[in-house]
C-alpha cells in the first residue's frame, strides 16, 4: 500500500509536468517529505511536533508547509492515511501552494459498500440465497477492468471496506480434502474464482479497502446436502457433528487461503 501511494504521487507529478520527487535526508524548500508519523523523529526534519501529535487516529493525515522556504510534509498515521493525503495533494494541486496546513481524520471507522452475489430469482432446483460463483450467474464478477474502476471509485471516495454478500461462498472458493464432493462449481470455474478472488482482495488491499465476505450460517452446499440426505437450509435442524465439521473446515480453509479477507456471519437459521 505504501509503494502504491508513492507510485501515485510520482505519476501525479509527471502528469503535472513536474520533476519526480526524491526523499533525501537533507531537505530543501523544493523537497516533499513523505512518510508515516513515526518517521518524523529524524532531527533533520524541521516540523512542529504539535502538528504531528494530531496524527492519533487511523487514516488521519497532515499536509504542511510553513512558508515558501520550507519543504512540504506529507505525513499520516498509517499507509491508508498516506494514500488519502497523496490523493488530496495531487487532486487539489496543493504542492503549488506557498503555505499548506491541512489535517483530516475520519469520523467513521468503517465506510463501505455492499455487493450482492445473489439474484432476484431462484436458480433452478435451488432455494433462496443459493448462488454459486459462476460466469453464467455473475459475468461482471470476472471482469478485472470493471473491478479496477470500481475499486478506484471506492478509493477516491475513501471507502475502506467492501462487503461481498452470498449465502454460502465457501463451496465456490475452497476445496476440502475431507469433502471434495462439496464443491459446487466445475474445475475450470473454480480456477477462475481463485484468480478473481485473489485479484479483488489484493487490489482492494492496495487501496486501503478491507474485503469482507458475508455468509449465512448455517447453509450447506447442495452437493453436500444431497449426498447426506440433508436440506441445504433448515431453521429447525440439529447441528450434527457432520455439519459442524464441514462448516468449521470450510471456514478454516478460507481463512488460510485468503488471510486478509474478513468474514461477516449472518444467522440464516436464527
Amino acid at each position: 500500500r505504501f509503494d502504491y501511494a508513492l507510485n501515485k504521487l510520482n505519476s501525479g507529478f509527471k502528469n503535472a509536468g513536474l520533476n519526480s520527487y526524491k526523499t533525501n535526508s537533507k531537505l530543501s524548500k523544493h523537497s516533499i517529505f513523505v512518510g508515516l508519523a513515526s518517521s518524523i523523529h529524524n532531527p533533520s526534519l524541521e516540523i512542529n511536533t504539535s502538528k504531528v501529535d494530531q496524527l492519533i487516529q487511523s487514516e488521519s493525515f497532515l499536509l504542511f508547509r510553513a512558508n515558501s522556504n520550507q519543504p512540504l510534509y506529507v505525513l499520516a498515521k498509517d499507509e491508508s492515511g498516506l494514500l488519502y493525503a497523496i490523493n488530496k495533494l495531487i487532486a487539489e494541486k496543493l504542492y503549488l501552494e506557498t503555505i499548506v496546513d491541512v489535517f483530516e481524520s475520519p469520523e467513521m471507522v468503517l465506510r463501505g459498500t455492499s455487493i450482492g452475489l445473489q439474484k432476484t430469482e431462484y436458480l433452478p432446483g435451488r432455494d433462496v440465497y443459493e448462488y454459486p460463483y459462476t460466469q453464467e450467474s455473475f459475468p461482471w464478477f470476472y471482469d478485472k477492468d470493471h473491478w479496477t474502476k470500481y475499486l478506484d471509485m471506492m478509493e477516491e471516495n475513501r471507502y475502506n471496506s467492501l462487503y461481498l454478500w452470498n449465502g454460502h461462498p465457501f463451496s465456490s472458493l475452497v476445496k476440502l480434502d475431507d469433502y471434495p464432493y462439496a464443491l459446487e462449481v466445475d474445475e475450470e470455474t473454480f480456477a477462475k474464482n481463485e484468480v478473481m478472488y485473489k485479484f479483488i482482495a489484493e487490489e482492494a488491499n492496495k487501496r486501503g479497502i478491507w474485503l469482507i465476505q458475508m455468509f449465512y450460517n448455517i447453509l450447506l452446499p447442495k452437493p453436500f446436502a444431497d449426498k447426506h440426505n440433508l436440506k441445504t437450509q433448515d431453521r429447525n435442524r440439529i447441528i450434527t457433528p457432520l455439519i459442524e465439521d464441514y462448516t468449521r473446515k470450510s471456514i478454516a480453509e478460507f481463512v488460510e487461503k485468503y488471510p486478509n479477507v474478513g468474514l461477516l456471519v449472518t444467522l440464516g437459521e436464527a
